[in-house]
């Protein structure tokens, strides 16, 4: 492999993780990743409905899943 090749793939991936850092400390800017509290709040406070529903939903995709295998 050339050096040139190396150095252009050292200088992309460079790149690519400078704009995900930058990405991040936007979102940490933004308070993006703030509101885990009021996230977790909302798992812990469904409705016996709620979990019912998920359930049957859950039931009829394996069972969706099992018929297109077998």
């Amino acid at each position: 492999m050339h050096t040139n090749t190396l150095f252009l793939m050292l200088f992309v991936s460079l790149m690519l993780g400078l704009v995900g850092l930058l990405i991040f400390l936007w979102g940490l800017k933004g308070k993006q990743f703030s509101d885990e509290k009021k996230m977790l709040e909302c798992l812990l406070y469904d409705s016996p409905q709620d979990l019912a529903i998920a359930k049957q939903e859950e039931e009829a995709q394996k069972s969706k899943r099992k018929e297109a295998h077998g």
